[in-house]
C-alpha cells in the first residue's frame, strides 16, 4: 500500500524542466560580389532554360535565397598610395640621367603595347649619342645665364658638330627633384640636336624649333609621370620644406626645385597641343630672328 502511495505522489509531482542544448549557429559564409553574382546568374539561366524542371528551379531558388542570411558580403578594399618620384639626394651626372632615362623607356616598352612617341624615342637616342661623343656635358666655363639650364649650340652653315651644355646648377637641382625630372631639360636640348640633324632647326625658325623641343619635353614628362602624381607630391613636399627651412642657402635651393617643377607643370598643361605649345613658347620670350639672344627668360633655351 505504501508503495502505491509513493508512486502516486511521484506522478503528481510537477515535471522537472529540461533545457535542451542550444542549436549550434549555422556557419557564416563569406562571399565576394563576384561569387554572389555568378550564383545569381546561374539561377537566372536555370529559370530561362526550358529543359530545367520547375522542381529543380524551385530547389535551386530556395538554396540561393535561404542561404543569403548566412552569408556575409566581403568587399575587397584596394589601398593605393600616391605615386612618388624617388629622389636620392645626390648630385646629378649626365651618365646618371641618361641611365635613368633608358631604364624608364625600357620599363614603358615592357608595360605598354604602344611604343613611346617616335619624337621622344629619337631624342633619347640623340642624347645618348651626344653623351657618348662627349658633346653633352656641364658648362664648366660658366657661360650660361642663371636662368639657362641648358643650351644647344650649332654652326649655322653645318648640320654637324652641335653640342649641348647644361648649367652646373642642374647638378644640385637633381639632388632636389631627381634625375628623371632634370632629364626633361636634356630631352629638350637633345630634340634640338636631332631637329638640326634633320634640317628642321634654324635661327629663322626658332619658335617652330622650340615647339618641337617642348613637345618632346611634354612627352617625356607624360611617360615618366603619366598621372602627374609624382610632380604633384614632390612639388608639395618641396614647398613645405622650403617654408620650414631657416638656412637661406637651403631655402633658395628648395625654391629652385619648386620653380623648376612649376615650369615643367606649365609644359604638361599644354597637353602637347600645337597652339598651346606656341603660346607657352611666346610667353617664355622666344621669337624668330633673335640675333643670338635665344630663349630670353626660358629655362631651356637653344642657342645658335
Amino acid at each position: 500500500m505504501a508503495l502505491f502511495a509513493a508512486l502516486a505522489l511521484f506522478l503528481a509531482a510537477p515535471a522537472l524542466a529540461y533545457d535542451a542544448a542550444p542549436a549550434a549557429p549555422a556557419p557564416q559564409e563569406f562571399v565576394d560580389p563576384g561569387t554572389l553574382k555568378a550564383r545569381a546568374d546561374a539561377l537566372r539561366d536555370a529559370v530561362a532554360d526550358p529543359s530545367v524542371s520547375d522542381i529543380s528551379v524551385k530547389t535551386r531558388s530556395a538554396g540561393f535565397f535561404d542561404k543569403l542570411p548566412e552569408q556575409t558580403l566581403v568587399v575587397p578594399v584596394r589601398v593605393r598610395l600616391m605615386d612618388r618620384e624617388p629622389v636620392a639626394g645626390k648630385l646629378g651626372t649626365v651618365e646618371g640621367m641618361q641611365a635613368e632615362a633608358d631604364r624608364r623607356i625600357e620599363k614603358w616598352k615592357r608595360e605598354h603595347v604602344e611604343p613611346p612617341p617616335p619624337e621622344l624615342d629619337g631624342a633619347v637616342d640623340e642624347a645618348r649619342a651626344l653623351k657618348n661623343s662627349k658633346r653633352l656635358d656641364y658648362d664648366d666655363k660658366d657661360e650660361l645665364k642663371e636662368n639657362q639650364l641648358g643650351i644647344y649650340k650649332y654652326v649655322v652653315n653645318s648640320v654637324e658638330g652641335g653640342y649641348v651644355k647644361l648649367n652646373e646648377r642642374l647638378k644640385i637641382l637633381t639632388a632636389v627633384v631627381g634625375e628623371c625630372f632634370t632629364y626633361a631639360t636634356v630631352a629638350h636640348e637633345a630634340r634640338h640636336s636631332r631637329d638640326r640633324a634633320l634640317g628642321k632647326l634654324s635661327p629663322e625658325k626658332e619658335i617652330a624649333g622650340e615647339i618641337s623641343a617642348y613637345r618632346t619635353q611634354y612627352q617625356w614628362l607624360k611617360l615618366m609621370d603619366p598621372t602627374g602624381e609624382r610632380m604633384l607630391t614632390l612639388h608639395g613636399s618641396l614647398r613645405v620644406q622650403r617654408d620650414r627651412a631657416t638656412d637661406p642657402k637651403l631655402k633658395n635651393l628648395l625654391n629652385q626645385g619648386v620653380v623648376y617643377l612649376e615650369h615643367l607643370s606649365d609644359v604638361v598643361e599644354t597637353n602637347g597641343k600645337e597652339e598651346e605649345l606656341k603660346k607657352l613658347v611666346e610667353r617664355l620670350g622666344y621669337s624668330d630672328h633673335h640675333d643670338h639672344e635665344h630663349g630670353r627668360g626660358a629655362n631651356s633655351p637653344t642657342g645658335a
